[in-house]
C-alpha cells in the first residue's frame, strides 16, 4: 500500500512539475528559434557581427575574424536564411577591435560597402545593383557607419563627422559634429529624420535631425563613467532607447526617450545594469513589447523582455551571446557569436 501511494504521489509531483513548466512556457509572449549556419570556403569570416535581412531568405552581414594581431572583417551573404554563407572577397578589411565595416542594403538588389585597407592607396566605396553578382567602384569615400534610404540618398559617419549623399554615393558632403568624441551609432527612420549618438566627456550625446542632416539638435545624459554608446534604437519619431557601456567593469546603462531624444530617462531596474553587466542590443517591436540582450555578472547570456513598455522586465537564459538584431516583418532577427548562428524571436 505504501509503495502504491509513493508511486501515485510521484506521478502527481511529476505531473505538477510538467504542468508548471508548460504554464511558464505558455506565459512567455514569444518563441525562440535558433539556427546554425556555415560559411562555404570562407578564408576570413569566423563569426557574425551586424546583419541585415532584405527578405526572409536573403541576408547580408559582417563576417568577423578576431585573433591576435589579426582583426579582420568581410561582408558575407546568405540566400537561404543563414544556413550557408559566402564571402564578398573584395570587401576584406583590416579593422578596429569593434569589427566595424560600413555596408547598407535598402533592398535585395542594391547595396554599398565602404572599405579601407593598408594595401590600398585610397579608400573606396563599391556598390551593386544586381544583388551582389557584380560590384563597381562609385567613390573614394571611406565610412565607418552607413545607411542608404533609397537609390540616391545615403548617410554615413567617420569619427566625429557626418556625411550625406544625394547621388548614390558618388559625392559626399561632410559635417563635423560638435563636442562628440566618436559617433558610435547612427539611425535614420526616414530620409529626413535621424539620430547620431556617442560620448562627449562624461556625457552621452544624441543629435537629432529633421531635415536630412543639414541641421542637428543636441541632447545629453550623464551615466557613470561612459566609454561608448553600444546601441541606439527608435521605434518611431518619438520613442527611442540607447545603451551605454562604461570603462573597465563599469557595465551597462539603459535610457529611453518619449520626445524624440530631447530628454532621456534612465531605466529604474538596476538588476541588469551596472558593474559587470553588458547589454548589447535593445529593440522594441511595439510600444509595449521590448527586448534587451546582455551578459550578466555571472557570464550568463540572457534575454530581458517587457510587455508593459519597460515598467517591468523579465529574464530568460540564452545559450549564446547576441551581437546584433533587426526587426523584420514583426520578428526580431539576431546574429549570435561565435560562429554563424541566428536567433529568431517571434512575438505570439
Amino acid at each position: 500500500m505504501m509503495r502504491l501511494s509513493a508511486a501515485v504521489l510521484g506521478f502527481f509531483l511529476l505531473s505538477a512539475i510538467e504542468y508548471g513548466q508548460a504554464q511558464k512556457a505558455a506565459s512567455v509572449p514569444f518563441t525562440l528559434t535558433w539556427s546554425e549556419g556555415r560559411c562555404i570556403r570562407c578564408k576570413v569570416a569566423a563569426g557574425l557581427g551586424e546583419i541585415h535581412f532584405v527578405s526572409r531568405s536573403e541576408v547580408w552581414g559582417v563576417g568577423l575574424k578576431n585573433v591576435l594581431n589579426d582583426v579582420s572583417t568581410i561582408i558575407v551573404h546568405s540566400a537561404d536564411a543563414g544556413h550557408t554563407w559566402t564571402e564578398v572577397p573584395q570587401s576584406h578589411q583590416y579593422t578596429d577591435p569593434d569589427g566595424r565595416l560600413a555596408f547598407s542594403f535598402p533592398d535585395a538588389m542594391r547595396g554599398w560597402i565602404a572599405l579601407r585597407n593598408p594595401t590600398d592607396e585610397e579608400p573606396k566605396m563599391i556598390s551593386t545593383r544586381d544583388g551582389g553578382k557584380r560590384w563597381q567602384s562609385v567613390s573614394q569615400q571611406f565610412l565607418q557607419g552607413m545607411q542608404f534610404l533609397d537609390d540616391s540618398r545615403g548617410y554615413g559617419t567617420v569619427a566625429d563627422e557626418f556625411f550625406r549623399t544625394s547621388d548614390g554615393g558618388r559625392s559626399w558632403v561632410g559635417t563635423k559634429i560638435p563636442d562628440i568624441g566618436f559617433i558610435d551609432c547612427m539611425l535614420f527612420l526616414t530620409p529626413d529624420n535621424g539620430w547620431l549618438a556617442g560620448i562627449g566627456g562624461k556625457d552621452f550625446l544624441v543629435f537629432r535631425t529633421v531635415n536630412g542632416g543639414h541641421d542637428w539638435e543636441e541632447s545629453r545624459g550623464t551615466p557613470p563613467q561612459p566609454a561608448g554608446v553600444r546601441d541606439l534604437f527608435f521605434l518611431d519619431q518619438l520613442r527611442g532607447w540607447l545603451i551605454t557601456w562604461g570603462f573597465n567593469d563599469d557595465g551597462t546603462y539603459l535610457y529611453s526617450t518619449v520626445d524624440g531624444g530631447t530628454h532621456w530617462t534612465p531605466d529604474p531596474d538596476q538588476s541588469f545594469q551596472g558593474r559587470g553587466k553588458w547589454a548589447s542590443v535593445v529593440r522594441f517591436t511595439s510600444r509595449q513589447r521590448g527586448f534587451v540582450f546582455l551578459i550578466d555578472d555571472t557570464g550568463q547570456s540572457r534575454l530581458l523582455y517587457t510587455t508593459d513598455g519597460g515598467i517591468h522586465w523579465h529574464k530568460q537564459t540564452l545559450p549564446a551571446f547576441v551581437e546584433h538584431c533587426q526587426i523584420f516583418e514583426g520578428d526580431l532577427l539576431c546574429s549570435s557569436a561565435p560562429g554563424f548562428r541566428l536567433l529568431t524571436v517571434h512575438p505570439k
